[in-house]
Order: C-alpha cells, then sequence, then structure tokens
C-alpha cells in the first residue's frame, strides 16, 4: 500500500521575499560577471532572475546598491569557507597555506566584481565607518584568530604586530590574484600559493631550532662532559 503524500507546507510571505531578493542577486553577480558593472542592466538581471524590472527596484534602489549586495553575498560565503576550512587543519602553517589558497582562488574569480564594488570604499576618508570596511574587518578576523592560537602554540612570532602580518599577507595575496586572473595560461594557482607562502611564512613564523645532522653539537657536549669529568678526577686525585 503505497503511503500518502504529504503535500509541501507553503512557503510564508517572508521566505517568499528572502527567495527573489537571493534569486535577484545571483542574477546580478552573472550579469555583472558577464558585462561588467557599467554595462550591466537591470532588465537583464530582473529577466535573468524571472521578475519584473520594476520589482528589482522594490528590492535595491539602484544599479551600487545591487552591486553591494552581491558584494556582501560574497563575503558572507568567504568568511563562512575560511572559517569551516581551518577547524580540521591541526597546525598553524597548515591553516594559513588553507587560508591564502582559498582567498587567491576566490578573489581571482570574482576580482573584476570586487574592485568595482569596493574601490570607492576605500578611496573614502571614512573607509572605517563604511560597509565594505566591516565586510572585510570580519573577514579577516579568520585570520586573526589563526595568528593569536599561532602564538599561543609558539608557532607565530611576537615581535612583529598582528597588523602588520595581516596587512604582507593579504597585501600579497591580492596582487597574486590578479596576477593569475591576467596570465591564466601561464600561472599554476597550486604553484603560486606555494611560492608565496615560502616567503610569507618566513616573516610569521617561529624559526624551528636548527638540527645538528652531522652530529657535531652532540660531539661538543660529549667533549664539555669529558673535560669535566677529567677535572673532577684530577682534582679528586689530589685531595687523596
Amino acid at each position: 500500500m503505497n503511503k500518502a503524500v504529504r503535500p509541501s507546507r507553503p512557503q510564508t510571505r517572508r521566505q517568499r521575499v528572502e527567495e527573489k531578493e537571493q534569486a535577484i542577486i545571483a542574477a546580478a553577480r552573472a550579469v555583472f560577471g558577464k558585462n561588467g558593472f557599467d554595462k550591466a542592466k537591470i532588465a537583464e538581471i530582473a529577466k535573468r532572475a524571472g521578475v519584473a524590472e520594476g520589482t528589482v527596484y522594490l528590492y535595491f534602489e539602484n544599479k551600487n546598491a545591487l552591486l553591494l549586495a552581491v558584494a556582501t553575498e560574497f563575503y558572507d560565503r568567504l568568511t563562512h569557507d575560511a572559517a569551516e576550512g581551518i577547524k580540521s587543519l591541526p597546525d598553524t602553517k597548515s591553516r594559513l597555506a588553507f587560508l591564502a589558497r582559498h582567498h587567491v582562488e576566490r578573489v581571482a574569480a570574482e576580482w573584476p566584481m570586487l574592485s568595482t564594488a569596493m574601490m570607492p570604499f576605500k578611496a573614502s576618508d571614512e573607509y572605517r565607518q563604511t560597509e565594505g570596511y566591516q565586510l572585510n574587518r570580519t573577514y579577516v578576523e579568520v585570520f586573526d584568530q589563526v595568528i593569536r592560537d599561532g602564538i599561543n602554540r609558539g608557532d607565530i612570532r611576537t615581535d612583529v604586530p598582528l597588523s602588520v602580518m595581516r596587512d604582507i599577507f593579504y597585501g600579497g595575496l591580492e596582487y597574486g590574484a590578479r596576477t593569475l586572473r591576467m596570465r591564466p595560461d601561464r600561472a599554476d594557482l597550486d604553484e603560486t600559493v606555494d611560492q608565496m607562502m615560502q616567503i610569507l611564512s618566513v616573516g610569521m613564523l617561529v624559526k624551528p631550532a636548527a638540527v645538528d645532522t652531522d652530529g657535531g653539537a652532540a660531539d661538543a657536549v660529549l667533549d664539555r662532559l669529558e673535560k669535566i669529568a677529567t677535572r673532577l678526577e684530577t682534582t679528586a686525585a689530589t685531595t687523596d
């Protein structure tokens, strides 16, 4: 006997509104990616989202507001995936390597949209009060926590301010992401990130103690012990 299929629960008005908003943002991301911001048309975004052009303006005041929504959605995913990605990694070095690859890969893919969306904020004298700053600040907090944890583990040097490490880390990675985008046929993502991490990690990680592979250090210790023992024996003999 077949079980009766329970009818799906109808969406609430809030769910329908949120679903439509997400469809518009997804359509805008696709159109911005294909045409660039200046050539993107609200009419095309509406058509791709399956809504009337006027509906887009009910959700977003203008194309700039829509671009900010696309950037916000991108940063939300970027931050979430960065935080989730480091959870299962056992040490500071592997966490930093993951964050580096994650950043370069995502930023390289979305560079035209990000540069257009974030540049007006970064050029502002009140950058710290802008939405763009808050998005970026929330994202880099994942890196900051990795550094703090690394310091507690003894992996990260303490003589360089965290802010300097952050600027060098993400500044170098963003430049690398642009290079990858301009030279996709000549630059390999994994190789580029590995090479950049070799340089970046030197400035952040505590250098491990040198290992004497030829046994010289051990021989020196033994030599000193033998000399001490000889002096003790000589002293004992003289006393007797």
